[in-house]
């Protein structure tokens, strides 16, 4: 009886000590780490904005290679989620709770196992020194823990803890940015008055997966009917490209050509393009591997206020079938401004 007076007498000290530790702890945190990258803030945020390009940088991910990752909602909008599962990483999931285009994304942090906990955190982009060719990133977080968790806050240091993965993932980040400004920076875009142009066309809504294939069976299609129509072919094979949807993986495109005279027979039918005023790249390489083409025509496009109006056109100048190397395929990809 006098031992279990004894142990009652421990816990109520324990009990005691912990409450008093809970009132003294704030329990409250917060972490920040920033980084400078040299290249516009519009291609780093592009990294920052899609939950699915965090895997390129987020310093977890390349922790655990097994780690699994799902993405719900519209990626790049408020409310999209985040969930990942992993041995080292745990489970959990994050939710977009807010964002200013090219400028911070906000979000809530839910780690569910090993242990639940909830925080607040954000990445902020801003103009390094009032110029445009640098960003300052900020990567932060805040949150609070309750009473009995606020006490391991005496011997937790959540900046130390945290600090070191937010150090690496901006390190990464930056490395993936600047090396795509340098890639970016190596095109020229070039002004051109473009012409009124009537094309024979197969127009579609495709998936992404599916593009090869479908120009494949349409430009045969639309060769078939020129050769028997006795109608001329002027100039390279196109892509338009009149809306692009990277959620649903799809594209509403057509496979083009620009004839002589009208014809159309089926599927195939007649596209006039008006004159306007277009912006145009030279893309040397593989079609799959264009992004950065594209990127360096978004970021021209942004610098100088202009807007762009459908189609996007890809002009493919080389016939792979003439020439297997594909680093040297030639596509002029054209913008046209509303």
């Amino acid at each position: 009886m006098k031992i279990m007076k004894i142990i009652g007498l421990i816990i109520l000290v324990l009990l005691i000590i912990i409450a008093f530790l809970g009132l003294v702890s704030p329990g409250e945190y917060e972490v920040e780490r920033s980084i400078t990258i040299h290249s516009p803030r519009e291609l780093v945020f592009d990294h920052v904005k899609y939950w699915r390009n965090w895997q390129d940088w987020s310093p977890w991910a390349k922790l655990d290679s097994a780690m699994q990752v799902t993405i719900e909602g519209i990626d790049g909008q408020e409310g999209s989620l985040y969930k990942w599962s992993g041995e080292k990483t745990g489970k959990g999931e994050m939710i977009n709770t807010g964002i200013k285009e090219n400028a911070e994304i906000d979000y809530h942090l839910h780690f569910l196992e090993p242990m639940d906990s909830e925080s607040e955190g954000y990445v902020r982009l801003v103009d390094k020194d009032g110029g445009s060719s640098a960003t300052k990133v900020a990567w932060g977080m805040y949150g609070k823990e309750s009473f009995p968790w606020n006490v391991f806050m005496l011997v937790m240091n959540m900046d130390k803890m945290v600090g070191k993965d937010f150090e690496r993932g901006l390190e990464l980040l930056k490395e993936l940015s600047d090396k795509e400004a340098a890639d970016v920076n190596k095109y020229q875009v070039k002004s051109l008055d473009y012409g009124t142009k009537n094309y024979a066309v197969i127009r579609e809504v495709v998936p992404f997966t599916q593009i090869a294939d479908f120009f494949t069976r349409s430009f045969l299609k639309i060769g078939k009917v020129l050769k028997e129509n006795k109608v001329k072919m002027n100039g390279a094979p196109l892509g338009l490209y009149f809306s692009y949807d990277e959620q649903k993986q799809i594209t509403d495109m057509a496979a083009a050509v620009q004839v002589s005279k009208k014809v159309e027979s089926g599927e195939i039918k007649m596209f006039s393009m008006p004159a306007g005023k277009s912006y145009v790249i030279d893309y040397y390489g593989p079609y799959a591997q264009s992004a950065t083409a594209y990127k360096a025509l978004d970021l021209y496009f942004h610098e100088n206020n202009l807007k762009r109006k459908a189609p996007v056109i890809e002009e493919y100048i080389t016939d792979p079938l003439m020439e297997p190397d594909s680093s040297k395929w030639l596509t002029k990809i054209y913008y046209f401004t509303q």
